[in-house]
């Protein structure tokens, strides 16, 4: 109710000075509301004439294509409760545990406001439990020194104390469901993997909110021990192989132990203190880039990046943005026109000194010395700003800036807490904003929503082939729009460029097929339309956390990532979009070992070595490649199609 305050005090204003009685303006607004509104309307009232304000019609069409159907806000408060008594739970625990769990870290966007669903509770006779999305909380016990200095002995004894937590919680809780889960399993202190800090996991379903969440133990000692390691190892020239599986190690502690919780604080608090309008327009934006399959894949932008941006734009030196709706449309006019090779794009996140204190936070909110997001004035000083700036410099300097987009912080000054975005996503990131601000424009022009959803339709015409999948395989497929989102008489345009004049996808050539029965023919590419026939076809209840779309992905980049480029809606989208890498496929090149590519002898009369060579010529074999990609999605994968030859 706290995040709808400012929203009623402005429709209020509108509809009592400006007698508009329909969009958005009307929909926070209680009966008693308009009864006052209306009652006395001031002399000074313009009327709009019967027609009503062409920009708040956009956010409530808007408003359906993230999960707000029901109680969407009341779901991530109770996420947040139920965090609360978890904490107290395992408090009342610390005389059956070695050690007293001091605290708990979330890291899960569904905890701080920002995630697209809310969270989903599994509960007996769930209609559709095919996936449910634990929740990843760390649990950091009180300080000791008797933590083992082995790694792998480390990883034991963690997994030791969660499976003593797990089993005292069920006896305290008999309702509760708990599981725990070590992805080392079956391997050996010999086998050279490097253990993470959440590979040993207990799921505890809570019993009175119904949501699951994942606990994984926070111990400091495991990144001393990584990092002191790595250095060790790097000492030794024969080593340098080994020294970098560690640092990898050790970055990846940093990540999950260190940069996630204190990213999480940061998003939480800015969405549930100072901007309610910031978590509608992240999840707003991650549909936008999940419906374009550039969010939270390799080389695509990563969730926190995406969260990362909003902070920009609620940061800036401009007014913050009233609404998700303005918020969004700022976004799109960042990834439009942002020049990321040359300019600083920070998210300031600076906190005032009355941080903790409403009333402080009250009277200085009208301070212009108060900047950042606590207060959108004019962003950090320039004192504050010169260190990220210089930093940047050198960064550009070294030639260390990787990808395209990125979003400094004052803790990240050079953007490398998250994995980097590709410049091909970047600059297919920028043409995607650019259409669908013209086609928010044209809406607006127009006054009629209808075009709205092409904003949300992928363009597929520019990618060289596509993976179908099987809708009864892709668990999360209940996180994909209502088909009432979609709903409009306008045709859904394929080409980028063409989004906001309209235009036809050009025709498919279909080369390669699976054996299966081709029962998806019919069904349009994107995700707007059809969901699951059944709700969990894997007959298992209760699938936490699976998710074989995800798993196949993974398989294929891991497989064939140096060959193509995989992208696809994280959120339950029915196709994978693929493109050959140019330096790969493009021409033939000399045989030789380790070539990282499946690849087919060139016929003799197709030759043409190079002077002086004598060695004979490969090419990339995409025909037998599209055979394996398919064996390896037997069972996910309908039929494979081709849309560009090599």
């Amino acid at each position: 109710q706290r995040a709808l305050v400012l929203p009623r005090m402005a429709a209020f204003l509108v509809r009592r000075h400006f007698a508009a009685h329909a969009g958005a303006a009307a929909d926070v607004l209680t009966r008693e509301d308009r009864a006052a509104a209306d009652r006395e309307p001031p002399r000074a009232a313009l009327p709009f004439a019967g027609t009503q304000p062409r920009a708040l019609s956009l956010a409530p069409r808007l408003d359906g294509f993230v999960q707000t159907q029901g109680a969407g806000g009341a779901a991530f408060e109770l996420a947040l409760g139920a965090l609360d008594e978890l904490h107290h739970e395992l408090g009342a625990l610390e005389h059956q545990l070695p050690l007293r769990v001091l605290a708990l870290h979330a890291a899960a966007p569904a905890l701080r406001y920002a995630s697209l669903a809310p969270p989903k509770p599994l509960r007996g006779g769930a209609s559709d439990d095919a996936f449910v999305a634990p929740l990843p909380v760390a649990v950091e016990f009180v300080g000791s020194t008797r933590w083992p200095d082995d790694l792998v002995a480390l990883h034991k004894v963690k997994a030791a104390f969660l499976l003593r937590l797990g089993a005292c919680y069920a006896a305290a809780h008999p309702g509760a469901a708990v599981a725990a889960g070590d992805r080392l399993l079956g391997r050996g202190a010999g086998d050279g993997v490097v253990p993470r800090a959440d590979d040993c996991f207990v799921d505890i379903g809570h019993a009175a909110s119904g949501l699951t969440f994942r606990l994984w133990v926070l111990c400091d000692r495991e990144g001393a021990l990584l990092e002191k390691r790595a250095r060790d190892l790097r000492l030794v020239p024969a080593l340098h192989a080994q020294a970098s599986a560690y640092e990898d190690a050790h970055r990846r502690w940093l990540l999950t132990c260190v940069w996630r919780p204190r990213h999480h604080r940061l998003v939480l608090s800015l969405c549930q203190r100072h901007h309610p309008a910031a978590s509608l327009t992240m999840r707003l934006l991650k549909r936008w880039l999940a419906s374009h399959m550039l969010l939270a894949t390799p080389g695509a932008v990563p969730e926190e990046v995406a969260e990362l941006l909003v902070a920009h734009v609620f940061s800036a030196s401009e007014a913050a943005p009233a609404s998700a709706c303005a918020g969004l449309a700022r976004c799109l006019r960042v990834l439009a026109e942002w020049r990321w090779k040359d300019d600083l794009c920070v998210a300031d996140f600076s906190a005032p000194e009355h941080e903790g204190d409403d009333e402080g936070a009250a009277r200085a909110s009208s301070d212009p010395a108060v900047t950042g997001v606590w207060a959108n004035v004019q962003g950090m000083g320039g004192e504050a700003r010169k260190p990220l700036q210089l930093a940047f410099d050198a960064a550009a300097a070294r030639g260390a800036l990787r990808g395209g987009l990125r979003v400094a912080t004052e803790d990240d000054p050079e953007a490398q807490w998250w994995p980097p975005v590709s410049a091909v996503a970047t600059r297919r990131l920028a043409v995607l904003a650019r259409a669908s601000l013209a086609c928010i424009d044209l809406c607006v022009e127009d006054g009629c929503d209808d075009r709205l959803p092409e904003m949300f339709t992928a363009p597929m015409a520019d990618y060289d082939f596509i993976i179908k999948l099987d809708l009864d395989a892709v668990s999360r497929r209940y996180e994909q729009p209502p088909k009432s989102a979609f709903a409009t008489g306008a045709s859904q345009p394929e080409d980028a460029e063409e989004l906001a004049a309209g235009g036809k996808r050009p025709a498919e050539k279909e080369v390669f097929k699976n054996l299966l029965p081709a029962t998806a023919a019919g069904r349009q590419i994107g995700g707007a339309h059809g969901f699951k026939t059944r709700a969990n076809p894997f007959g298992q209840p209760g699938m936490v956390g699976f998710d074989p779309i995800a798993l196949f992905v993974r398989d294929l980049h891991a497989v064939y990532g140096d060959s193509l480029m995989l992208f696809n809606d994280v959120y339950g989208g029915s196709v994978i979009a693929g493109l050959w890498n140019p330096a790969v496929v493009a021409k033939p090149a000399a045989f030789a070992c380790n070539l990282n590519a499946n690849m087919a002898p060139v016929p003799k009369e197709e030759m043409e070595p190079s002077a002086g060579s004598k060695k004979p010529l490969v090419r990339f074999n995409m025909p037998a490649v599209i055979e394996e990609i398919i064996r390896l999605g037997d069972g996910l994968v309908e039929d494979v199609v081709i849309q560009r030859d090599l």
